[in-house]
């Protein structure tokens, strides 16, 4: 069977890659999410409960935390599941799909691009508290 190649909105010939392969990449990436999420715990470690006077807020906010943890975890083990249940012929071309992606290093990961040196979309901007 012939690769079938798609064409990208720049013109240029992508890669179909196997969907297997897309959907392991994307479950690694929200693993890797959740477990970045999880470091966020250290924010509240060490809180002197007494001198908190939104304590309520405080709390929630930690709980959020857990749950968005948890989240990415559960979803990155959804489509690792896919990925184990997804016929093996079965190709897609996610580099055009990680076009989409507006940070630069993620869409290139997801893409399979070690880097693209894409220039067809601006950059995502990444904001420093």
């Amino acid at each position: 069977m012939t690769e079938p190649k798609t064409t990208s909105p720049c013109g240029a010939n992508e890669r179909a890659q196997p969907l297997v392969e897309v959907l392991s990449r994307l479950a690694a990436e929200l693993r890797n999410t959740a477990k970045e999420t999880d470091r966020l715990h250290c924010l509240v470690d060490g809180v002197q409960w007494s001198n908190v006077e939104e304590k309520h807020e405080l709390i929630h906010s930690a709980q959020a935390i857990d749950a968005i943890e948890q989240t990415l975890s559960a979803l990155s083990d959804f489509v690792s599941a896919l990925a184990e249940l997804a016929p093996a012929d079965w190709k897609i071309a996610g580099g055009i799909a990680s076009r989409s992606v507006k940070l630069a290093e993620l869409a290139a990961r997801l893409g399979d691009h070690a880097d693209d040196g894409r220039t067809d979309h601006p950059a995502g901007e990444m904001e420093f508290f």
